[in-house]
């Protein structure tokens, strides 16, 4: 037997569907590019996003631990509940090791965070925990900073750029963006910077030409060079 429906009960029973599907996942908004994924560092005491925010959709993140101590990510809608709210979490990972979690972002904040409580020790409440802001203005790429050729940064347990080509005689100035600590140390250890908190500078004045590799003394997975020409 067929049954004629009116077009206005279909528009209605299609409207009703489309709210029907929560918020989370709707994944047709926008999807960050960022190649490779959002890479987010992990390490003691920070969470470090290559990006605080990204357009809605489904994205994978990349998280490394950059630390010393064993470490885990938690990603969780800051506000709501029941269906609309979103939590997804990594294994725990030992310093070095890298998981890839896939998520699909509605619009709205998102706590991101260390979840591990080692023997008392609440790495969250120990400082590593940030927001991640989803917005459909978010900047889809995020644009890279511009530096002078001997000026170098120190974010997301990383030297950026990882590589300086100088002449000889340079000053070469290392800043640190993170909340974590570093140091900028010789590989042969030639030369060394004291502890860098965050936005403390380290300078040193290149007189000879070389290649000089240089690490973290505090993180050894971050490695530099300079080349002196």
């Amino acid at each position: 037997m067929w049954v004629k429906v009116g077009l206005a009960a279909v528009l209605a029973a299609a409207l009703a569907a489309a709210a029907a599907v929560p918020a989370l996942s709707r994944s047709g908004a926008g999807v960050d590019p960022r190649s490779g994924g959002l890479k987010i560092a992990l390490g003691e005491w920070t969470v470090a996003p290559e990006a605080k925010a990204i357009r809605p959709g489904v994205v994978t993140l990349v998280i490394t631990n950059r630390g010393e101590l064993v470490h885990a990510f938690r990603i969780r809608t800051a506000r709501g509940s029941g269906k609309n709210r979103l939590e997804a979490r990594t294994r725990a990972l030992r310093p070095g090791e890298t998981a890839r979690l896939t998520v699909d972002l509605g619009a709205g904040v998102y706590d991101i965070e260390c979840p591990v409580d080692d023997g008392g020790v609440d790495h969250e409440t120990r400082g590593m925990h940030a927001l991640l802001r989803v917005a459909a203005d978010a900047p889809l790429v995020a644009p890279a900073a511009k530096r002078a050729p001997n000026r170098a940064a120190i974010e997301a347990f990383a030297y950026r750029p990882a590589r300086l080509s100088v002449k000889r005689g340079t000053t070469v100035r290392w800043t640190n963006g993170d909340a974590a600590l570093h140091t900028v140390t010789a590989a042969n250890g030639s030369f060394s910077s004291p502890t860098l908190r965050k936005g403390a500078i380290y300078v040193r004045r290149f007189t000879r030409a070389g290649r000089f590799a240089y690490i973290c003394a505090l993180h050894p997975q971050m490695k530099g060079l300079v080349v002196v020409r």
